[in-house]
């Protein structure tokens, strides 16, 4: 393997000089909140569809996603193809009804939907989710630059940090979306050059099917149990999670063709991630069966060298230069999904938090200050999260796996159903997140269950609640007694499943307290049933008529003449922005070749720069003429509405 040079420090440093060139570039467009948060609804729906597939990859694909792909072999592959199938599901169940909802985010439709309760409930839940999760994904950057360069891990860390926050900070989520297609480009041709010259190394992906065991639905990587029912989960939470997950890149298209067209795209591109992210790690366990003698992965044995099997591909393959576009890539997914969740958790904090609660006569310029206030702070938090997440033995995939699934479920249910389900009462969304959280937490920290039993229950009984609780509250009204005999057969029959299947202990609590809690919380689900049902009887005629309207909005579609091009929204042009920087940064990449080529390196960075300029031309040519098709249907529409 080689060590990376002076040529690879060169690309990384002038991929961050140009990811802060973007974002200078959109500060001068953002004038107001609505810009900043969603594009003023102009951003073109292959933009937004290449930004929602690359808000799901960072450094953690690379290195947690890699070593657990090198650990479970074909179980992994499985699971990376659930992504494709169910993002193209859920868009095309929720993409229409939140482009009707006009909504930004998510906890910005709860309001609306619900109530003031559930839209900052909901907000703390949704932001600590995504933070912890970036505190993860930055970790991992650490984790892998740091060894690779010679760097200090926490220098990483923090030079990392600042610079994905101060692009996001300036231009956000025309920045974030620009700089994604971009990102997208240098990553997708990074790793279709690596995945075959992997497979050559073990004589194609005959050879390595032979190579490997059948594919097994048991699993236990570091210390945690993976079946399954972990795949099927995993599924559940992302297909339900799409309208929350990608409510920001629906609203910023300017209609509902569009809005599906971005989840079509984002499923689309999802297909390539079984082959480019999956087989690499793969070539390695079959070259590299025992990393423990291997001398690029000695000084992390303990620490799970796995993780870096990836790069240690790259190291092998690539030439000097090349690295550095790989390392680049690497920054690039991570600065990618980190910045789309500066992006929207700044959002939630401003406009639902801030504007919402504290200072609601807050103006539009106004929150666009606050945004970027917190998204510094944001920033500050994710970098110290990281630089914890980083030397922790519970490894990088199992962190990103713990808050996923028991984050998400509680959160899904309302927002995905809340579209679907016109008499559930307002307190019904409350209901199901503290049911949700409760359950997950009591089975997977107090009784020790796999993640796959532990999303299954916490579904049913977060589905459960939120689906009858018109029900239960009109038996609150008539029945008092009926409702207080399910409460108890309720908590009776969680207390028996609870108590009689405690599999471990992974808080390490006394036994004694364990078996307390496995009660305790059959007992809140139980009594909270009846506070909650009071909760959903006080609705009244009124309030079901703020619904009623709700649901009336999302029986009309989008006005496109009158709410989007009628808003005199600028019509900015991305095609030949991004075409043509695809273009340069390809033909730069051809300075490489002034550099000491290994035999086999030169035509590997000949396709790469081929793919590059190819691809930047098709988007100049082909997105001009779609811009000019668009610019006459703005001045078309913006007519009709004056």
């Amino acid at each position: 393997m080689k060590a990376v040079n002076i040529y690879d420090y060169l690309v990384v440093v002038a991929y961050f000089l140009f990811m802060l060139g973007i974002g200078l570039y959109f500060m001068k467009i953002n004038k107001s909140g609505k810009e900043y948060f969603a594009g003023g609804s102009m951003i073109p729906w292959w933009v937004s569809g290449m930004t929602l597939y690359m808000a799901n990859f960072s450094a953690w694909t690379f290195t947690g996603a890699a070593g657990f792909a090198y650990a479970t072999g074909w179980f992994a592959i499985l699971y990376f193809a659930t992504w494709s199938v169910a993002y193209y599901v859920g868009s095309q169940i929720t993409a229409s009804k939140w482009r009707r909802t006009r909504s930004i985010s998510p906890v910005e439709y709860t309001y609306t939907r619900f109530n003031f309760t559930t839209q900052q409930f909901l907000s703390l839940v949704i932001a600590t989710n995504f933070t912890l999760s970036a505190g993860v994904q930055l970790a991992a950057t650490c984790k892998l630059l740091a060894p690779v360069m010679g760097l200090d891990i926490t220098m990483v860390a923090l030079v990392t940090g600042v610079v994905i926050l101060l692009y996001t900070f300036m231009g956000g989520l025309w920045a974030v979306s620009v700089t994604d297609v971009v990102q997208g480009v240098i990553l997708l041709s990074i790793t279709f050059i690596v995945m075959p010259l992997a497979l050559d190394l073990v004589g194609g992906p005959v050879k390595l099917i032979e190579a490997l065991p059948a594919v097994s639905f048991d699993h236990t990587y570091n210390g945690v149990h993976y079946t399954e029912h972990w795949l099927i989960s995993i599924f559940i939470i992302m297909c339900l999670g799409t309208a929350a997950g990608a409510a920001q890149r629906f609203y910023s298209v300017k209609d509902e063709k569009d809005a599906k067209r971005v989840g079509k795209l984002a499923g689309g591109l999802f297909l390539t991630v079984p082959l480019v992210f999956g087989v690499p790690p793969l070539v390695a366990k079959v070259i590299w069966p025992d990393l423990s003698q291997i001398d690029f992965f000695k000084p992390y044995v303990g620490s799970n060298p796995q993780d870096l099997v990836f790069i240690g591909l790259c190291l092998k393959l690539l030439p000097n230069g090349l690295i550095g576009v790989f390392l680049a890539a690497m920054l690039a997914a991570t600065m990618s999904a980190l910045s789309s969740v500066y992006n929207m958790v700044s959002s939630i904090m401003s406009r639902d938090i801030y504007q919402g609660w504290v200072r609601p006569e807050t103006t539009d310029v106004e929150l666009l200050k606050v945004g970027r206030a917190f998204s510094v702070a944001l920033g500050l938090i994710v970098t110290t999260l990281a630089i914890i997440f980083v030397n922790s033995q519970f490894g990088i995939f199992n962190w990103m796996q713990a808050f996923f699934t028991l984050l998400n479920i509680p959160v899904v249910v309302p927002t995905a159903f809340g579209l679907l389900f016109r008499r559930v009462p307002k307190w019904s969304a409350v209901a199901s997140i503290t049911w949700g959280l409760i359950v997950g937490v009591t089975a997977r920290y107090i009784l020790g269950w796999d993640i796959g039993p532990q999303v299954y229950l916490a579904f049913v009984m977060t589905f459960g609640i939120f689906s009858t609780s018109y029900l239960t509250g009109q038996l609150y009204r008539t029945r008092k007694g009926l409702l207080g005999l399910i409460a108890l057969v309720i908590a009776l029959v969680m207390g028996w499943l609870f108590s009689t299947t405690i599999i471990g202990n992974p808080l390490e609590l006394d036994p004694d307290l364990q078996k307390a809690l496995a009660y305790i919380s059959p007992l809140i689900l139980g009594a909270s049933l009846v506070g909650f049902a009071r909760l959903f009887a006080l609705e009244t005629e009124d309030q079901r008529k703020v619904v009623e309207e709700f649901f009336k909005k999302l029986d009309t579609p989008i006005d496109v003449a009158r709410e989007v091009f009628g808003a005199g929204k600028k019509q900015i042009s991305t095609f030949p922005l991004v075409g043509s920087t695809t273009i340069v940064i390809g033909l730069l990449m051809s300075l490489i070749f002034l550099t000491d080529i290994p035999g086999g390196g030169a035509p590997i960075l000949g396709v790469m720069i081929t793919i590059m300029v190819v691809f930047g031309a098709a988007m100049w040519y082909f997105g001009k003429k779609s811009e000019i098709r668009t610019a006459a249907q703005y001045e078309q529409k913006t007519g009709e509405a004056g």
